[in-house]
């Protein structure tokens, strides 16, 4: 049975840094841990048991809740059996909270993924197909795995992520292409289906940085792919002079988008020491990530300390990065109230934090009343949003810019108890006026402190989308059709290649002036930590 050492410093597996997730609650579980466990057989398609079938936990996601984590970041996707000559298998101390995903492989027999299995008494009975005595190599993709020394590497994770159809075009699904795991060479072959000629993929391995490879189609020469140890970043947690133990501190890449073989995870946690100190290993290199306390769905452990969010530079891989002390700071709570447009009650409605780069998502309960408050807020920009399909925001009634239709940005810098939202019932199959002609809108877009902000690109979001940019007082006259039209504003980065949205407004069509008035969030910036490479 696989063995693995809870240390915080424990070795990885699935590269981006699978430090970890269990942790979190280690010794909150303890006592209960060895009844967490997923066992199974392993048989063929003849009801044989399958001796020697390797079984690996390969995802992670919570039970109940959002899944705020890497899904193979979490530390039982580290772990790993064999099945014994009856085909039987056992994987224990899994956390209670989860449920996984297993992936098995067995020479001669096409490699199977499970769905998302809890951990509980039932016997799970998988099944594998052999592959084909005559495989035709040209609905095969081939391939060898090696780290930068060029050492095969068993045990990897071939994940297919995309699918590629005879005319180009690339789909999200999977559409029955099976994962592989690499065999005692490094070697790996994934069965292609009908109506796919070629996939993306992604690769895991323990010790090593995931990575992304695209555009892979079959031919009789095998691919080599090669995995980086990638970059390993350590620092610490202070609070007046002092470590904080237990602390839950996360990472999470700030550029979210998926271009090629770059690719995103979500937040990707560790724990402090005693010392205060943690570590993570196996990072995507040469990115920007940020840095924070966990304050949604994962608890903070033995420490209520907070952090703010900041950002740092990952080195190249195989380097080191000393992000320094990070030191706590002064928690701030919010609340206020929800008033509906009708007066009547709420139910079943929650408020979302998003923190932004941090990948952190903050769920409060709203009373029937409206009245809400949340506690323990590290002091920065949130997204401020509803969670019922019901309701939207009452934008006549509100001064400043939405984000969405549905959500705010706030910058919460101190304890507010007193805010106002107002909502309103959506109206199902409700059209905006229709046009009667055109209409021209002055407007004037304000900063802070009565001045007029300069070069913002203000733009309707019509079919049309007429767009203008403020002058130097922030002054701007637009044509827009003559009903309800959205607005919405950008600010240009310097190399004018870059547009950073600030939010929209709705202006009613019998107003043909308006003030817009630009929040503290428009402008906030997250610190950046030096560090030390080494």
């Amino acid at each position: 049975m696989f063995h693995i050492n809870l240390s915080v410093f424990s070795a990885l597996k699935l590269g981006v840094t699978c430090l970890a997730f269990s942790l979190l609650h280690c010794s909150a579980l303890a006592q209960d841990a060895a009844a967490n466990v997923i066992r199974g057989t392993v048989s063929n398609e003849k009801a044989e048991p399958v001796p020697n079938a390797r079984v690996d936990i390969s995802t992670a996601a919570p039970i109940s809740g959002p899944a705020l984590f890497c899904p193979s970041c979490y530390l039982d996707c580290q772990k790993w059996t064999t099945t014994d000559k009856t085909g039987r298998f056992e994987i224990t101390d899994l956390d209670s909270r989860l449920k996984f995903r297993l992936v098995v492989s067995a020479s001669g027999y096409k490699t199977a993924q499970t769905e998302l299995l809890a951990p509980e008494e039932k016997l799970h009975e998988l099944m594998l197909q052999e592959r084909p005595k005559t495989v035709d190599f040209q609905r095969v993709v081939q391939g060898l795995v090696k780290n930068e020394s060029g050492i095969a590497v068993q045990g990897a994770l071939i994940s297919p992520v995309a699918t590629i159809d005879e005319r180009g075009l690339r789909s999200s699904s999977t559409k029955g292409v099976s994962p592989a795991v690499t065999d005692a060479t490094g070697r790996f072959e994934i069965d292609l289906v009908d109506g796919v000629s070629g996939i993306d993929i992604e690769i895991a391995a323990e010790g090593l940085c995931n990575r992304r490879f695209v555009d892979l189609i079959p031919n009789n020469d095998r691919k080599e792919f090669q995995l980086s140890e990638g970059a390993r970043i350590i620092g610490s947690v202070a609070s007046k002079g002092r470590p904080v133990h237990g602390m839950t501190v996360s990472v999470a890449q700030t550029d979210r988008s998926y271009r090629g073989e770059k690719f995103f995870l979500k937040a990707i946690p560790t724990v402090t020491d005693t010392q205060g100190r943690f570590e993570l290993k196996n990072l995507l290199p040469d990115q920007e990530y940020c840095v924070y306390s966990v304050i949604g769905e994962a608890d903070r452990i033995n420490s209520a300390a907070i952090v703010k969010t900041q950002k740092f530079f990952a080195p190249s891989s195989g380097k080191t990065l000393d992000i320094g002390r990070l030191t706590t700071v002064q928690p701030v709570s919010f609340g206020g109230r929800l008033i509906r447009s009708d007066g009547e009650p709420l139910e079943n409605v929650f408020l979302l934090f998003n923190r932004d780069p941090a990948w952190d998502l903050i769920k409060v309960s709203v009373a029937s009343d409206g009245s809400f408050r949340i506690d323990g807020l590290p002091p920065e920009v949130y997204e401020i949003g509803l969670s019922s399909r019901e309701f939207e925001l009452d934008a006549d009634k509100i001064d400043s810019l939405l984000w969405t239709e549905k959500s705010i940005k706030q910058l919460i810098d101190k304890s507010i108890g007193d805010f106002v939202l107002p909502i309103r019932t959506i109206e199902r199959g409700a059209t905006d006026l229709e046009s009667n002609g055109v209409q021209k809108l002055n407007g004037r877009v304000m900063m802070t402190g009565d001045k007029g902000a300069a070069g913002i690109i203000v733009s309707a979001n019509d079919g049309n989308a007429p767009k203008t940019s403020t002058a130097k007082d922030g002054h701007f006259t637009l044509k827009l059709p003559d009903n309800r039209a959205w607005l919405k504003l950008y600010r240009p980065d310097r190399d004018g290649m870059r547009f950073w949205y600030l939010g929209m407004v709705k202006p009613n069509p019998n107003n043909k002036d308006i003030t817009i008035q630009l929040g503290p969030e428009t402008s906030y910036k997250l610190d950046t930590l030096s560090g030390r490479s080494k």
